[in-house]
């Protein structure tokens, strides 16, 4: 037998009982949904303090990713050199 994960209450795991008799299986208890939403915290909370707006000049690169594109390749081909 494959093994399967079934999650439910109590109750519903129960309509189960007659297919898993004689089988091995695990239990686990899970907290409360309404406690697991408090717990596991929000992408705000995550990432507060990690990040923020960045405003440069000129905000529209396609003018100019020639030249950006070759300092790139000169700063890395200068780290790459010392």
């Amino acid at each position: 037998m494959e093994p399967q994960t079934l999650e439910g209450t109590w109750e519903e795991i129960l309509q189960h009982s007659a297919e898993l008799a004689g089988q091995r299986v695990r239990l686990t208890i899970l907290p409360h949904e309404s406690s697991n939403a408090s717990m596991i915290p929000t992408l705000e909370q995550k990432l507060k303090g990690r990040v923020g707006r960045v405003n440069f000049q000129p905000s529209d690169l396609s003018e100019r990713v020639s030249e950006a594109f070759t300092d790139l390749l000169d700063t890395q081909a200068s780290s790459l050199n010392q």
